[in-house]
């Protein structure tokens, strides 16, 4: 589905899905562009919506999904792993977005040929994507 602001999706945590991925510094350029591209690229059903801040421990993207099937695809995706971080979601999980990572996933979007504007790095493992 589409992207939208977070405002817009996430009025009700409860109902929503959760992604925390904790943002290891300068593991890429830029982590919300390779974030939303893979996204897109496993084609969601649903809207989906990133939010970046500032957390106690690091810099933290949180990817919100409106259905349950999203959310668990980027987590197996990506190797994310049950969280109880953020209790007021509906399910919730978390990664670390590090330069091993962000280069799987890089690698991973190039080979699927749906690379829109993101760094391409050489992968050190292997990330899942849907290919169109």
């Amino acid at each position: 589905m589409t992207q939208r602001p977070w405002t817009h999706l996430v009025d009700h945590p409860a109902a929503r899905h959760l992604v925390a991925v904790r943002l290891a510094p300068k593991a890429a350029d830029e982590p919300a562009a390779l974030l939303t591209t893979l996204i897109e690229g496993l084609c969601p059903h649903g809207d989906f919506a990133l939010l970046t801040r500032c957390e106690e421990s690091c810099a933290v993207t949180l990817c919100a999904f409106a259905t349950p099937r999203d959310a668990e695809q980027l987590a197996s995706a990506v190797g994310a792993e049950e969280t109880e971080d953020y209790p007021d979601w509906a399910s919730q999980r978390a990664f670390t977005l590090d330069e091993p990572t962000a280069q799987a996933i890089a690698e991973a979007i190039e080979a699927s040929g749906f690379a829109v504007g993101v760094p391409q790095h050489r992968a050190v493992h292997d990330v899942s994507f849907v290919q169109h």
